[in-house]
């Protein structure tokens, strides 16, 4: 621990929440997992994850959103619940788990309003007032009557907390969940005594924190979380208004804020590009005007948190997302292991993967989150020789995990360098994520003790030479190649070559419109070129999440890129791509350069040449079927660890 204590005193201080003594300042913030079962139950899975977390040397662990009134308030349908005293014998196994590891365990009490659909929860969604989220169901207004035994539920949820043996509550009163509708006047029109000016509107919330205390005394530690505004949109909360709901919250009794925010109005930059700490100044604000501690969030890195509390703009950092991709984190920060961190892209993939995945969240660059047990590193009983072919991300995840198992390891690749679709992944504009996540896996490898062999193709010859006892392919795509006339052009470019720095013309026309299209029509677009994107799907970036996707679309419209979906291409001519619109008419984009993007097909040459020559053969990555970066390194991760 020595380095920690140098370089962040403050990080590693301990601290207190009311009642509660912190080893340092680090908190893990609720996060949905859904990995419970559908009835609310916590599952082994749920333990394994957190306990992996407290291991990782976190001070405090706040377990993400426990439904107080299932089904109407569930907000994802793997939720916990913790309506029900049946529900306390998993929930006591949880706190015991994080317990073990000397990190204090609490949970995060939650109700999801209006903010939910009546397709899981077999209810319509119920709110302040009757006014729908932009897009989603209308809700049903609740009556006085059932606020006060919605009030009623958030105390008897804490009082089941505190037998269960957490160490403390957090009310979640952010984020657009039922008690952030009564804050915001967006969401709450009342015209009771829970609607109006500010202190109306934080009635409810006052009236759940008096409830609590009343159910589990003075001396229990209980705090809110906050939005300390609403981005995006007139009208909703400002920082103002939430100092004066952090006062009132401070003398009904909590004993800290943990403030966040967040976005109404779709985002115009990728999650990538969210600069860090932009949270801090709303917890500094809140600082000011009240006496407990205030914990802060969002993508903020240990140096950056360390002056955080240095300047006394919060008293506690919390690491979210960060902490998914590596749960060890403030181990590897107290040791003065930064490098060796695994980097968080930021493509909040893991806040997608909640709405398409029966499994629960997951993780682009550690496909050990949720699966801490089956995919536990043990070495392997017999060592063997193992080659792999390729450094993308599959090749370089499949080495580093077979090396760090006491297997020797040769990694093979043509290029000057490892990275693979990574060296290119990262030229489009907001991307240099995943530019860290390549040299983080690159020193991983090199640190492990793999041989490289770059510059070289694997061929029989070195096959003959090696003769390895298995080979992991990780040999990547080959780019589709339509079938268009004229597509021997020279003006006809690859969308790699462009990436990798290929000269273009002024006039660019990109044909094809998923991720790589959309990000080289972004690339060049922002070098001063007039871009215009083709495809013949009716829409654009339809395999990108959401999070990634609208920003990517609302800035190539607002850069001017000229959009055509749901075409037929004829020709590639002087003048550029002849295309016949949906509705029949021709038309000519006038191009210099034509840039190609229009998919590409598993690279599968080598296989044949192994068969009956190597005893296991395993392929991974696009080399099996073109995917993304999740499905590589997870391949790569189970190749690493089958051998």
């Amino acid at each position: 621990m020595e380095m920690s204590q140098k370089q962040f005193p403050k990080l590693f201080e301990p601290g207190r929440i009311g009642s509660l003594k912190l080893k340092n300042r680090l908190v893990m913030p609720p996060m949905a997992t859904n990995f419970a079962l559908k009835d609310g139950t916590v599952t082994d899975r749920q333990i394994d994850y957190y306990e992996e977390r407290a291991k990782g040397g976190v001070g405090l662990v706040i377990v993400e959103i426990s439904c107080v009134d299932s089904p109407v308030g569930k907000g994802t349908v793997r939720q916990i619940a913790i309506d029900d005293d049946r529900f306390i014998p998993d929930l006591s196994k949880l706190a015991k788990a994080i317990k073990r590891h000397g990190a204090r365990a609490t949970i995060q009490i939650h109700h999801a309003g209006r903010q939910t659909s009546a397709r899981f929860t077999g209810h319509q969604p119920v709110a302040p007032s009757p006014i729908p989220v932009p897009g989603g169901e209308q809700p049903r207004e609740l009556t006085l009557s059932e606020i006060a035994t919605l009030v009623t539920r958030f105390a008897e949820a804490a009082g089941r907390a505190k037998k269960a043996g957490f160490d403390g509550v957090e009310i979640h009163g952010a984020h657009g969940y039922l008690i952030s509708q009564f804050l915001s006047p967006l969401s709450n029109r009342r015209q009771d005594a829970y609607g109006g000016d500010v202190e109306k509107r934080a009635r409810f919330l006052l009236e759940v924190i008096k409830a609590i205390r009343d159910r589990v005394g003075r001396g229990y530690p209980v705090w809110c979380r906050l939005s300390a505004m609403e981005i995006g949109v007139a009208g909703g909360i400002t920082l103002e208004e939430t100092q004066v709901v952090a006062q009132l919250a401070e003398k009904a009794g909590v004993d800290a804020i943990h403030v966040s925010a967040h976005q109404v109005a779709p985002a115009r930059r990728p999650p990538m590009a969210q600069p860090p700490c932009s949270f801090v100044p709303l917890a500094e604000g809140v600082k000011k005007v009240v006496s407990v501690p205030v914990i802060t969030v969002g993508r903020i890195p240990p140096e950056l948190g360390e002056g955080v509390l240095r300047d006394g703009k919060a008293d506690f950092i919390s690491i979210g997302r960060a902490l998914l991709a590596d749960p060890h984190l403030p181990q590897k920060v107290a040791m003065g292991r930064m490098e060796d961190i695994t980097p968080c892209i930021y493509c909040l993939t893991c806040l997608d993967s909640l709405n398409w995945r029966k499994e629960g969240v997951c993780c682009v660059v550690t496909p050990t989150l949720g699966r801490e047990r089956e995919y536990e590193l043990k070495p392997a009983e017999s060592p063997k020789k193992v080659v792999a072919v390729g450094g993308g991300p599959g090749g370089m995840e499949a080495a580093r995990v077979a090396a760090l198992r006491g297997h020797k390891v040769y990694l093979f690749d043509d290029g000057d360098e490892l990275g693979g679709q990574l060296l290119l992944a990262s030229k489009p504009p907001f991307k240099d994520t995943i530019e860290t996540f390549r040299q983080y896996l690159v020193r991983q490898v090199t640190e492990s003790g793999v041989e490289l062999w770059l510059r070289e193709s694997f061929t029989a010859d070195v096959l003959d030479e090696l003769k390895p006892d298995v080979v992991v392919l990780a040999t990547g795509v080959k780019p589709f190649i339509p079938q268009i006339q004229g597509m021997q052009s020279k003006k006809v470019l690859q969308a790699s070559e462009v990436l990798a720095g290929s000269e273009t013309g002024e006039r660019v026309a990109v044909i094809g419109g998923e991720l790589v299209g959309c990000e080289t029509a972004l690339y060049l677009v922002e070098q001063g070129k007039k871009v215009t994107i083709m495809r013949r799907g009716p829409e654009l970036a339809t395999k990108v999440n959401l999070f990634v996707r609208i920003p990517l679309i609302s800035r190539l419209q607002y850069r001017g890129v000229s959009i055509f979906t749901g075409i037929e291409y004829e020709e590639i001519t002087e003048a550029g791509v002849i295309i016949r619109t949906g509705a029949g008419e021709r038309k000519v984009v006038e191009a210099d350069t034509v840039v190609l993007a229009a998919g590409v097909t598993p690279n599968t040459e080598l296989l044949a040449d192994l068969q009956g020559k190597v005893a296991q053969v395993f392929s991974v990555g696009d080399c099996v079927e073109p995917r993304g970066i999740r499905e590589a390194v997870e391949d790569g991760y189970r190749a690493g660890l089958a051998v």
